[in-house]
């Protein structure tokens, strides 16, 4: 029973985290939702690259090949010359490549329409199985595209912000904090709101809860961040000591 309570008490102070960051920041987007294949590749292609470059290299893709199954055909220098700007695009050429093929094998043709009548676990987990395609990559394809699945994306930015809230560990990595958070979020959350939680989440990262020193003083969240809590408790002994 307790177990319960204390899921129940996290689910209140995501929302309450949720309604904060919405009232700060306002609603993000909107953002236009690719098909499953070509979200697939935007997400492939952009992980741990600025979104001008990764949104650079993706229209570079359609402008050189002009559908997915011609990349999927080509050789991976000629892949590679088009995305090289994004960051570590020497890998991802490649698994591009692999993964476009071997969605082909699997379905007959270049789709992940079979997605669509999958529970969200089956499609993470199937999507999982293609090279280079992680749990953020996975649930962006799910969330982001016309799919709409409910599956949050969590992103470096999201991940950091988890850590210093006290929801997941220092070292825990993105899939295993999805399968810890996911359970905390209301059930009666869309597809949209998946989408938008992260997106509050991420630029919430993005310019206070920086990589380095955070702006805990901008911080819309201050007051329920068990770092900031317990960095303002360190101040404050540490101003005792000197009063001493």
């Amino acid at each position: 029973m307790q177990l319960l309570l204390n899921l129940d008490d996290r689910t209140h102070e995501l929302t309450d985290i949720h309604q904060r960051l919405k009232r700060h920041f306002g609603l993000q987007g909107p953002y236009r939702a690719l098909d499953p294949v070509s979200q697939l590749v935007m997400a492939l292609i952009g992980g741990k690259t600025r979104g001008e470059v990764s949104l650079s290299a993706f229209e570079g893709l359609v402008a050189r090949f002009g559908h997915w199954e011609a990349v999927r055909d080509a050789p991976v220098a000629e892949i590679y010359e088009v995305i090289c700007g994004v960051t570590f695009a020497e890998l991802k050429a490649p698994r591009l490549k692999a993964s476009l093929l071997a969605v082909t094998r699997a379905h007959g043709a270049l789709t992940l329409s079979p997605l669509e009548d999958m529970a969200v676990g089956d499609a993470l987990a199937w999507l999982e199985r293609l090279p280079g395609v992680g749990r953020k990559v996975a649930a962006a394809t799910l969330n982001f595209s016309t799919l709409r699945k409910a599956a949050l994306v969590i992103d470096s930015h999201h991940l950091r912000v988890l850590r210093r809230l006290g929801y997941v560990g220092p070292r825990t990595g993105i899939a295993q904090a999805y399968d810890l958070v996911m359970p905390l979020l209301p059930e009666s959350w869309t597809a949209r709101d998946f989408d938008q939680h992260h997106q509050l989440m991420k630029v919430l990262g993005q310019e206070i809860c920086r990589n380095g020193v955070p702006i805990c003083e901008r911080c819309p969240l201050r007051s329920v961040c068990a770092t900031a809590q317990r960095d303002g408790r360190r101040r404050h002994d540490a101003g005792q000591r000197r009063q001493a």
